[in-house]
């Protein structure tokens, strides 16, 4: 499990720098944004949800740091990291756990909302922000029985290995994993119907120097999308089948919620996201 530790910080250290490079330049297309791109709270609303990402990564890096410093050098000397590792329910192990929740409460959240927006105009909106959000909520009931449990466990184990955690952790990934599908497919689905109207309009009214049409957009939102889905459906694979490589996936899940939704959010004060795709193709109808 040291290994597996150490491992995991130097992964989630690469990823974090990444998400580094991203947020930057998501502040800089927010000072540099055309201030006609969207509704001033839009904007104020995506630039929080930039900035939670990057606050929860750095705090998270950090802790992951402390924690392996404390298992190599403070405690006893270093004499036996494993020994401080296999402390599940250490409040550093609580409150990363939390911070992951959070993290991935907060992306499904915004691809709730984008996938609303998508489907303002549809007889279908009502259906489908009903089943995302029944989604979202069943998986933060999940992530709450997963803490409830998780910071009542006394014996020393590493986490993949505590079996009482088992069940709840799979239906909380089967939950998430089904939400950033379902979203992401629909928010496809839905610019299909207006692909044409959307060629023409990036063409025409946002100077595109090359064709932008469908299938350029629609594979920009599966890498974001699918950016943050893999790490956790990777993250769920490697925790059932029970070994301490999943510590290295799921910290780098964590800086990958922030890192695609920091290219997304970019688009979108660029002026050619998902919301824009679609609400400004209704307009040249």
């Amino acid at each position: 499990i040291a290994e597996a530790q150490l491992t995991a910080l130097f992964m989630q250290s690469i990823a974090y720098g990444i998400h580094m490079v991203t947020f930057t330049a998501c502040m800089y297309t927010w000072f540099h944004r055309d201030g006609a791109t969207s509704r001033g709270s839009v904007r104020w609303l995506w630039m929080t949800i930039a900035i939670t990402f990057f606050v929860i990564g750095t705090l998270d890096v950090t802790l992951n740091f402390y924690h392996n410093l404390s298992a190599f050098i403070l405690q006893d000397g270093g004499a036996d990291p494993n020994a401080t590792f296999s402390r599940p329910s250490s409040w550093i192990n609580i409150i990363r756990l939390v911070l992951f929740y959070l993290s991935a409460a907060i992306s499904d959240a915004a691809l709730i909302y984008r996938c609303w927006i998508v489907y303002a105009h549809s007889r279908y909106q009502a259906l489908v922000g009903t089943t995302a959000l029944l989604l979202w909520l069943a998986g933060i009931t999940m992530a709450i029985i997963v803490l409830y449990h998780f910071s009542t466990i006394t014996a020393a184990n590493s986490i993949p290995m505590i079996g009482e955690l088992q069940p709840f952790t799979y239906a909380y990934f089967f939950v998430v994993l089904a939400l950033n599908v379902f979203t992401t497919g629909l928010i496809i689905v839905r610019l299909r119907e207006v692909s044409k109207r959307t060629a023409a309009f990036f063409k025409s009214t946002w100077r595109v120097t090359s064709r932008l049409d469908i299938g350029h957009v629609a594979l920009i939102i599966i890498e974001s999308a699918l950016l943050y889905t893999l790490t956790v459906f990777l993250t769920a694979v490697l925790t059932f089948v029970k070994t301490n490589i999943s510590y290295g996936l799921s910290d780098i899940s964590l800086e990958a919620a922030g890192i695609a939704f920091d290219l997304i959010i970019i688009r979108i004060w660029m002026g050619v996201s998902t919301e824009q795709t679609y609400t400004l193709s209704e307009a040249t109808q």
